[in-house]
């Protein structure tokens, strides 16, 4: 993983987030169950790990690291808001130029972290969806 940070879970968390960025449209949408709605998903995924991830080995990362970080972090901003909900859909997250910025954008701090370009692990996350129709009240 390289750095101070190898064998962190904080980072190895983050890492995970950029792969899942990173990853084509079609993987994406297989990384998450049916219920989950893979943009909000991958989008609250890398806010959280990255502000855990700079909190804990911000003050070690290089200024070129922070800055690729940074406009990872602004692209999604950029995309955020009411007047662009259609980006927030599955549909968007395969045909929009933005999303495609986004998955560059990820892999450009993967490579600037001198972590692997690859899918992250299956069982990463745990999913809680609704109750199951089958299920017995009583």
């Amino acid at each position: 993983m390289g750095a101070a940070w190898t064998g962190s879970d904080t980072a190895r968390r983050f890492m995970w987030a950029l792969q899942a960025l990173a990853l084509d449209a079609g993987q994406q949408e297989q990384l998450f169950p049916d219920f989950a709605e893979p943009t909000d998903e991958l989008e609250l995924d890398q806010q959280e790990t990255q502000a855990a991830f700079l909190k804990e080995w911000g003050p070690l990362l290089s200024p070129q690291q922070t800055e690729v970080i940074r406009r990872l972090e602004a692209e999604l901003d950029t995309m955020g808001g009411p007047d662009n909900a259609k980006l927030w859909t599955t549909e968007a997250l395969a045909v929009a130029p933005q999303w495609a910025r986004v998955r560059e954008l990820a892999a450009a701090v993967l490579r600037e972290m001198s972590w692997p370009l690859e899918p992250p692990p299956p069982d990463r996350a745990i999913y809680v969806g609704p109750p199951s129709d089958d299920h017995e009240d009583g």
